[in-house]
């Protein structure tokens, strides 16, 4: 059993210091430093007409940052549906508690 902690801590820390993670922070932190993108997804969940918002999201995705953060985190969600499946397969379980 300890060859399993010792191989995810391993994992852990192999990700942590990844591209894919190292990448997500820096568009993440850049995301957070950029207050136009801040202030537009503020206006867009106050916004209840569909067409503003579906307008006002493509504009959002137009810039860099937005779209290589959702890059990585759609790439890191995949990683962590893929355990969750393994979870899942080895304890006979549906739920999803690994992520």
């Amino acid at each position: 059993m300890s060859d399993i902690v010792d191989a995810t801590y391993k994992f852990l820390d192999t990700l942590d210091n990844s591209e894919l993670i190292i990448n997500l922070t820096k568009y993440k932190n850049n995301l957070l430093k950029n207050k136009d993108i801040l202030k537009e997804i503020d206006n867009i969940k106050k916004e209840t007409n569909n067409d503003i918002i579906i307008s006002k999201r493509k504009q959002i995705f137009n810039n860099n940052d937005y779209k290589m953060y959702l890059k990585y985190y759609n790439e890191l969600s995949l990683i962590i549906l893929k355990i969750n499946k393994k979870y899942q397969e080895y304890t006979s379980t549906r739920e999803h508690n690994c992520g």
